[in-house]
């Protein structure tokens, strides 16, 4: 399988790693991507952006927009709340914030792989596997946390407006709670928990801008069903409260 991996040239050393395994791997420029992803037929593309996430998210708009189905690992020098939301909402796979734990990137390489050659094997029935395709095939030894945390997000999403608990969000993931929190909390830099409660304020502020909503109806929209606690996480994470960011939109 084709893994695609672009970064600015200085930054090619740091997947040196990649050159020992048995895939395909083509490193590139931002600028040489497009035609390497369509003549390699990527499996899998790891997106570099650097220290400009900004430029990174808008490229990775382009490349979900050019090829829907394969799937992005974003990754980034800067992993605020506000990046790692936007990541994946626009589209990605999984999200490394620098430095890299080169083994833990690797083995999710390898997770999202393994899911894609299970799905090319289910479509070719008659194909005789050996024992060796079948111990591939059946994830062992293989992380999936790329596929977890994605779940784990879009679980997340679905639910702002009811009570989430770290052991329904672990579930989805199908890891234990402490192993989960342990490695969403080093992935993205914050614990599942605090990131839901980043999540129900950045809808809380959407809801906000329409005039059906006062601040009473957008805070049990997304979960709160005490309006002081809405108040209080509403100004620790956007610096105002409810009714002055109202107040700013104006």
């Amino acid at each position: 399988m084709s893994i695609v991996i672009i970064a600015e040239e200085r930054s090619h050393e740091l997947y040196h790693p990649f050159d020992s395994i048995e895939d395909d791997v083509f490193k590139c420029t931002p600028a040489e991507s497009h035609k390497i992803v369509d003549r390699c037929r990527a499996d899998l593309v790891i997106l570099d952006c650097g220290v400009d996430a900004e430029k990174g998210l808008q490229f990775m708009k382009e490349l979900k927009t050019s090829h829907p189905g394969t799937p992005i690992i974003f990754v980034s020098d800067i992993g605020s709340e506000d990046i790692v939301l936007r990541v994946f909402k626009t589209g990605a796979r999984d999200f490394f914030k620098k430095p890299l734990d080169d083994f833990e990137l690797q083995e999710t390489v390898k997770g999202i792989l393994s899911v894609k050659r299970n799905s090319k094997e289910t479509r070719r029935p008659f194909m005789k596997r050996t024992a060796s395709q079948s111990e591939k095939g059946s994830g062992k030894g293989l992380s999936v946390h790329s596929v977890n945390f994605s779940h784990a997000f879009r679980y997340i999403e679905k639910n702002l407006s009811h009570e989430i608990t770290l052991d329904d969000i672990a579930k989805e993931a199908n890891l234990s709670k402490y192993h989960f929190c342990r490695l969403f909390k080093k992935r993205v830099g914050m614990t599942p928990l605090r990131f839901a409660t980043f999540m129900r304020i950045e809808k809380a502020k959407e809801l906000l801008k329409k005039d059906d909503h006062n601040i009473s109806t957008a805070a049990a929209t997304v979960g709160f069903n005490d309006i002081s606690s809405f108040i209080k996480q509403f100004k620790r994470l956007t610096g105002m409260t409810p009714s002055s960011y109202r107040k700013s939109l104006k």
